[in-house]
């Protein structure tokens, strides 16, 4: 059996189970699976607290579903086998671009819900001082299925450093694995797409000094390629004891839904996003929030859910 494959049909033993104690505590609300993301990371987090929002309202009961990230959700999302999913915006829209458009892969957008902070971390005292200094040298780049890996080799490609013998030699690690590689000197630079702090850097923070590289000098070729979907963004000084703040690439995330979504949970949804905006932001997170009227609705490429797209109208006018 496949993983995507038996993820469905954990999902839908666990789908199935949410509707019994339903039934039994309260009028039956909807269940719904959502992939997520690694565990400890920025997905699962805000995934959590979207389920707790959502049971606390008594709108619906979510099933969080682990994966390696934003190419997986998006996969499952697009096979039906999740009925939400969080996914960086550059991989979602590439995902949908390659299924021929939205409406072919089934997928809609619910909102922009915040900023992923694109890091590539080094060692204080490490081989590697600034991006182009990764030619030739062992670099992690995410999980398999990650939109890290392939915001990263968007980046590397932008640098010229996918091919003539001065790419770096590429691995894809979970962060957990990568940040092992890291501190033991199996590969001199990680990336990693996420939210700042992330717990487990900054973990490894505390025991071996790390520095951001700059990968803003990647953004004119990445805008060119890509219009849009990047962001000149900075992680603050202090983030993973720092000195001074690092500038990065910035990458909306979105929360998307299959288009069969139900037009009541879709404005569940919508509610939810407006009216618990604040406890929707993991505690501790010092980066951007789009958990706003104008931040919300913009979804780029992908179109908004009609229900959830009239819900905006009615909320906002």
């Amino acid at each position: 059996m496949s993983g995507i494959t038996r993820r469905h049909a954990l999902i839908g033993l666990a789908s199935g189970a949410l509707l019994s104690l339903a039934g039994c505590t309260r009028p039956p609300a909807t269940a719904l699976a959502m992939a997520c993301g690694q565990p400890g990371a920025l997905y699962i987090q805000f995934g959590e607290l979207l389920r707790d929002a959502l049971r606390a309202r008594g709108t619906a009961l979510v099933d969080l579903v682990e994966t390696g990230g934003s190419a997986d959700n998006v996969a499952l999302l697009g096979e039906g086998a999740v009925d939400l999913a969080i996914s960086l915006a550059d991989t979602a829209e590439e995902s949908v671009a390659e299924a021929g458009g939205a409406g072919d892969a089934g997928i809609v957008a619910l909102g922009r819900v915040y900023q992923n902070y694109l890091q590539c971390l080094v060692r204080a005292d490490g081989p590697v001082a600034d991006l182009a200094g990764l030619a030739g040298r062992p670099v992690s780049i995410g999980a398999a299925g990650s939109g890290t890996s392939r915001t990263a080799r968007r980046v590397l490609a932008a640098m010229g450093m996918n091919g003539g013998g001065n790419e770096p030699v590429l691995h894809e690690h979970l962060l957990t694995d990568g940040l092992h590689a890291l501190a033991s000197g199996g590969v001199d630079a990680l990336f990693w797409s996420g939210g700042i702090p992330t717990p487990e850097i900054a973990g490894l923070a505390r025991e071996t000094p790390l520095e951001l590289l700059d990968l803003t000098v990647a953004m004119p070729l990445l805008d060119e390629a890509y219009p849009d979907q990047y962001l000149a963004t900075r992680v603050p000084a202090g983030v993973y004891g720092i000195r001074r703040p690092a500038p990065t690439i910035g990458i909306p995330n979105l929360l998307l839904a299959q288009t069969t979504l139900s037009d009541a949970a879709a404005r569940a949804l919508v509610d939810v996003l407006i009216d618990d905006a604040h406890a929707l932001v993991p505690e501790g997170t010092v980066g951007l929030q789009f958990l706003t009227p104008a931040g919300l609705i913009d979804t780029g490429t992908i179109p908004l859910h009609p229900a959830a797209r009239q819900r905006y109208r009615e909320r906002y006018g």
